[in-house]
């Protein structure tokens, strides 16, 4: 049975390491992921992503992760990779339970070595730099801008409202369909564009 045959249009259940591992070689076209993020919420699952004990430690499993990742992709696949990122801090909990009432967030964190209280960590940049130095062509960062953020309890930042989505690819030359996303012009940004290439500049 082809690839295709036995994965297209279908939920899998499992590990993803190990799903993937009894996967063919270059048989997936496009894949889209957004990971647990590193020290935000524990699910409660023995093993799980995004509780490991350094952002350090949490680099390497991604890398791991996305190391099968890319055998199992075609050559002229894409990743797009959905992460956020956190803040160094020494508290009892993950997050409160506003957003996911079953889930358990007691799980305590410490600020890792080497970072110090309400830095910045820097996981998506990590993570993709990690990836980057694996084999992967790191394309494109794309702001998901968030417009009705989740609110901060901070009064020395900027509350985050935007998170990183990456596109890499596993190839120089890949597929991508830049005619699909396109948008009309604006009026104001035509006016522009017809002003400094025509009409009353060049009269």
């Amino acid at each position: 049975m082809g690839c295709v045959d036995r994965w297209l249009n279908k939920i899998i259940l499992g590990d993803c390491l190990d799903v993937m591992r009894e996967m063919p070689d270059k048989c997936v076209h496009c894949i889209v992921t957004s990971p647990p993020y590193w020290g935000l919420r524990d699910y409660g699952v023995e093993g799980q992503l995004g509780l490991e004990k350094s952002p350090e430690e949490y680099t390497s499993k991604m890398v791991e992760l996305f190391h099968e990742a890319r055998r199992v992709l075609r050559d002229d696949g894409t990743l797009w990779l959905n992460l956020g990122d956190s803040y160094a801090a020494n508290r009892t909990y993950q997050v409160t339970d506003n957003k996911y009432v079953d889930v358990g967030n007691n799980k305590s964190s410490t600020v890792p070595a080497g970072l110090k209280t309400k830095d910045l960590i820097g996981i998506p940049w990590r993570v993709a730099f990690a990836l980057q130095a694996d084999g992967w062509y790191l394309r494109s960062d794309i702001i998901w801008h968030k417009p009705n953020p989740m609110p901060e309890s901070v009064t020395d930042r900027p509350t985050k409202s935007h998170e990183y989505i990456f596109l890499m690819s596993k190839s120089e030359k890949y597929y991508y369909d830049n005619e699909s996303i396109k948008e009309d012009g604006k009026p104001e940004s035509i006016a522009r564009y017809e002003y400094a290439f025509g009409g009353a500049k060049n009269e």
